[in-house]
């Protein structure tokens, strides 16, 4: 029993700082759901309409079975408060947070326990996991309420790793018999196909298992070595590249049509954001924090800027070392928790058409630095006595504390959100489009204007959502039609982002509908968004988020033209079109349309009960 109090005392200060954890995260539990958090919102109605006799079909966004564990969280929290209650959603995501960092624990010490580390396993254990735990980059992984899918995928991960650690660590001495083998293996899959029903991020488990049995397990890595498992490895990997190349490139899943950079953009950039969330993670800056991380310069070649090449230098050496150091005895768990890291960024910062910058895409990968991170402190401390060690450690912890809570701090005022990302030396357009409404709000509307101009000159793919801004700014004061602005509104860059103009398009509608304010021109506006409309669709992109704002401009004031209008788009193979056709047809029943088009529409109707 002597041996278990060690890891008891740590557990329990560790359950003590979840606990200041807890006040350090108190500020932002009282802030609004931002970015896309608001879409819980879609859950509360699903809520008013459904009750007790809801489906799991009705939780998921976007896919039918896709996220559906932490959607019923959602749900159960929507339950509980009769409502969606951001405090509550905040608070249930912290004590999420709090079981992750005592898995990071678990995680750490077993790693650590197949290491010459092994007597001092709790104490570095302990520091990765607070460390993880009060991290400034991770209070966007808690308070972004929606990523609790990337919470619970991480915490179901982990606690596959952990069985994986010790169901293997056991059986490492002794041959495996079929039934411990069935129970590894039954255990492992159990738990990543709950992780992977929270986020795809899941996928990465064998990826880390594979790590765990090359850097900790000298048994397979030998066993690799030998012909029949070169053989095996080069099997693997080549029917794993032919499978890529054959599944990707007509997928859809390297699409890069609506984004604002291409594939090789994408990946030159993430070499840079690496670094940066690597810094962030160790010395984290409150200027270099917060919620809108959009508008980040694009590498768009490898010396474009300079630090594109060093850092895609700096990345490789990384990797190199990793795989250089992996069987050192001193610092192979090092270069374990960097690949860790590395690999924990497979999917998110490297060919996948997602946005540049998310600082929750570090909430899992972490784990890997900080325990990287605490091996090496150990080692800068070890010649320091012991009092002024202690001392240091402690002035750290602090400084990361009042960091995080500062970012906490931040996530509780959207207002100061927006105006701590426009302290930074590149323009975040969503952060001005939020100043320049708070602008109009107060009435200063050549603010919002100056700051929405600045925008269309130096971010060019937010210039059509800008445009569409300050038609708002018109429309809301009064003013009548501007034909400069009219005459702006087409140009477009070609790689706008779909869902910023959508947004935009709905502020205007929804305004001009309220309001039938004289700075809208439909005669003139609709023309032009059919025309983006068709130029989008001539590129074989979607166009559906201009497409329905012009169905519901045509309603305004003729539903036989927005009706013709959605036809065209349903039989085009659209078939959102096709349920808002539906509902029209339903509230105006004069409309006219072709007789296959009711046919088409009754199929669709009858597939959708």
């Amino acid at each position: 029993m002597l041996h278990k109090k060690p890891r008891i005392a740590w557990l329990v200060g560790l359950l003590l700082a979840a606990l200041l954890t807890g006040v350090i995260y108190a500020p932002g539990l009282s802030g609004s759901l931002y970015l896309d958090s608001a879409k819980l919102y879609q859950v509360e109605q699903v809520y008013r309409e459904k009750g007790a006799d809801v489906e799991l079909k009705d939780l998921a966004f976007a896919r039918e079975f896709g996220r559906v564990i932490p959607q019923l969280t959602f749900y159960l929290n929507t339950a509980i408060d009769d409502g969606v209650n951001p405090y509550a959603i905040k608070l249930t995501n912290v004590v999420i947070h709090a079981f992750n960092a005592m898995l990071v624990y678990l995680f750490s010490s077993l790693l650590l326990d197949r290491t010459r580390y092994r007597e001092r396993r709790h104490l570095l254990a302990a520091a990765a996991a607070l460390a993880w735990l009060i991290s400034a980059v991770n209070v966007s992984g808690v308070l972004y309420a929606v990523q609790r899918m990337n919470q619970l995928a991480t915490l179901f991960s982990l606690a596959a790793l952990v069985f994986y650690l010790k169901l293997r660590g056991a059986q490492s001495l002794r041959l495996w018999s079929g039934s411990r083998l069935l129970a590894l293996v039954g255990g492992v899959v159990a738990l990543a196909i709950v992780a992977y029903a929270c986020k795809e991020n899941a996928l990465l488990i064998p990826v880390f298992i594979v790590l765990i049995e090359w850097y900790l397990f000298p048994d397979l890595p030998a066993w690799l070595r030998t012909r029949a498992g070169l053989a095996a490895m080069i099997a693997a990997t080549a029917l794993l590249v032919v499978l890529l190349a054959w599944l990707l490139p007509g997928s859809g899943l390297i699409d890069y049509s609506a984004r604002t950079f291409t594939l090789e953009e994408r990946v030159l950039t993430e070499a840079r954001i690496l670094w940066i969330y690597m810094a962030q993670l160790i010395l984290p800056s409150s200027t270099a924090t917060g919620l809108y991380q959009d508008g980040i310069p694009v590498s768009s070649g490898l010396f474009s800027p300079l630090s594109t090449a060093a850092a895609v230098a700096g990345i490789t050496g990384l990797i190199v070392c990793a795989i250089r150091y992996r069987g050192h005895e001193a610092v192979g768990i090092i270069a374990f928790g960097i690949a860790f890291f590395l690999a924990g960024h497979l999917l998110e910062s490297t060919v996948f058409p997602l946005e540049l910058y998310y600082e929750h895409r570090n909430y899992l990968p972490s784990a890997g630095l900080y325990l990287s991170f605490a091996v090496s402190a150990s080692w800068l401390l070890r010649d320091i006595r012991r009092p002024y060690a202690i001392g240091i450690a402690l002035v750290y912890f602090a400084g990361v504390a009042y960091v995080a809570h500062a970012k906490a701090v931040t996530w509780s005022d959207q207002g100061q959100a927006f105006r701590l990302a426009m302290q930074r030396d590149y323009l975040s357009p969503r952060a001005a489009s939020g100043i320049a409404q708070i602008h109009l709000e107060e009435g200063r509307t050549g603010a919002a204007m100056e700051l929405l101009d600045r925008v269309i000159a130096e971010s060019p793919h937010q210039a059509l959502r800008a445009r569409l801004q300050k038609l708002y700014v018109q429309c809301a004061i009064g003013a009548s039609p501007d034909k400069h602005l009219y005459a702006e509104l087409p140009k477009v860059t070609g790689r706008e982002l779909d869902i910023e103009v959508s947004q935009a398009l709905s502020n205007v509608t929804t305004l001009y509908v309220s309001t039938g304010c004289g700075a809208i021109d439909v005669d003139r506006l609709i023309p032009i968004l059919a025309s983006i409309s068709e130029n989008l669709r001539a590129d074989q992109r979607s166009s559906w988020h201009i497409d329905y704002y012009v169905g519901q401009l045509y309603s305004t004031y003729d539903n036989q033209q927005a009706a013709e209008w959605l036809e065209a788009r349903f039989l085009g193979g659209e078939e959102s079109a096709g349920w808002v056709l539906v509902e029209l047809l339903e509230r105006d029943p004069s409309i006219r349309v072709a007789p296959d088009t009711v046919a088409a529409l009754d199929i669709l109707r009858s597939r959708g009960q």
